[in-house]
């Protein structure tokens, strides 16, 4: 197999398995937000200069480049500080169509990001939630809203995404996607959404920037809820004119650094496809699964083939494995990832997770393997 790890200065210190928290970054993104602060760390609001013109352009092309990655239009693209923020503004945005009993569609697998704002949502305006891994079949005329992971952090659950689509729009239920686990690793498409959100540090671009895309038609019918410099057309001290496109979703300063990393983070992964990626992390996978289920004691919640695995084993608490083996460097997650209802579905209150990238090799899950056989857990207590 390809070898990834010389794109990845990081990966020279660790065995790092926790993709599903943060990506890694390569050096062309590295070095591409190094570049724009030594040559280009202007406002693209601060004058007709050549600096600024060309953080303009490196600005649109990033939009155009989302834009065809995830099947929109440059227009739909609405720049965040994160996954977080982007759910919390259409939800924010999308509930004045929500009623008094309707019903807000979740999985209890959601990250909390994509969680709590609609059931704050519901009890503000008495809708009521309701909770499947099985979203299509709880679709109904009461649906108002299906929010919806196309990819979790914990359980993979696969979703058939065009007909949750086509049932949803027989409803006239919204449909929000949160693409942040799935984009760096599968296609994802605005074809199968009203909305979709995901985070450039999840795409193996920098932190601090977010994704909102919303269909053009929705767009323009949203009033924003975050308000500043660059959103307005017309102001006369009483009327506000906001423009009627992505800017008046983007108050305030974009962060241009990051958006330069996004853009080669693109290029990057372009350059490799996502589905050289998707069948990297499958071989993995499937490797990662084989070696896991040999261990004596342990217990795997996950699925073979799942490139995202939680597992326990039996006499040792999650922390105390994940804080033996990040004592030796390599990098596991322990908890509940922030998926608060996770316990409730695995009747369990917390796990090891696993989480591989395309960047990963057998001698990384090697690495693990011994180290979970030897099951020194406490010796650095």
């Amino acid at each position: 197999m390809t070898n990834y790890k010389q794109f990845f200065p990081f990966l020279n210190k660790v065995t790092y398995l926790d993709s599903a928290a943060m990506t890694q970054k390569p050096i062309s993104v590295i070095e591409k937000i190094n570049h724009f602060y030594t040559n280009c760390a202007v406002n693209t609001h601060s004058s007709n200069s050549k600096i600024a013109f060309e953080n303009l352009q490196i600005l649109n092309q990033t939009r155009e480049k989302i834009a065809k990655l995830i099947d929109g239009f440059a227009e739909e693209i609405i720049f965040t500080s994160g996954t977080t923020e982007s759910i919390n503004l259409f939800a924010n945005m999308i509930k004045k169509s929500i009623r008094r009993g309707d019903e807000i569609l979740l999985s209890p697998l959601n990250h909390s990001s994509n969680l709590l704002v609609w059931v704050k949502i519901a009890q503000k305006v008495g809708a009521k939630i309701v909770y499947s891994t099985k979203i299509i079949d709880k679709i109904s005329p009461k649906t108002a809203i299906i929010a919806l992971s196309q990819a979790n952090n914990s359980i993979l659950v696969d979703l058939d995404l065009a007909k949750i689509w086509e049932k949803a729009l027989k409803n006239g239920a919204f449909v929000i996607n949160d693409a942040t686990q799935s984009i760096n690793f599968q296609k994802v498409s605005m074809n199968f959404c009203h909305a979709l959100a995901f985070s450039s540090n999840k795409f193996y671009g920098p932190t601090g920037l977010g994704v909102l895309a919303i269909n053009n038609y929705l767009m323009e019918e949203l009033e924003p809820v975050k308000f500043g410099g660059g959103i307005i057309r017309k102001f006369d001290s009483k009327n506000l004119l906001f423009y009627n496109d992505y800017r008046k979703f983007e108050a305030g300063t974009l962060n241009f650094a990051a958006i330069w990393g996004l853009n080669a983070a693109i290029d990057f992964i372009n350059k490799i496809g996502i589905e050289t990626i998707y069948k990297k992390i499958r071989i993995l996978a499937d490797y990662l699964y084989e070696k896991l289920e040999k261990i004596d004691g342990i217990e795997i919640f996950s699925k073979k083939g799942d490139h995202i695995v939680i597992f326990n084993i039996k006499g040792f608490s999650a922390q105390d494995v994940a804080s033996y083996l990040g004592n030796n460097d390599i990098y596991v997650r322990s908890g509940n990832f922030c998926v608060p209802l996770l316990k409730k579905v695995l009747k369990n209150d917390s796990f090891i997770r696993v989480s591989l990238g395309f960047y990963n090799d057998f001698a990384d899950i090697d690495n693990l393997i011994t180290n979970l056989e030897e099951k020194r857990f406490l010796d650095f207590v």
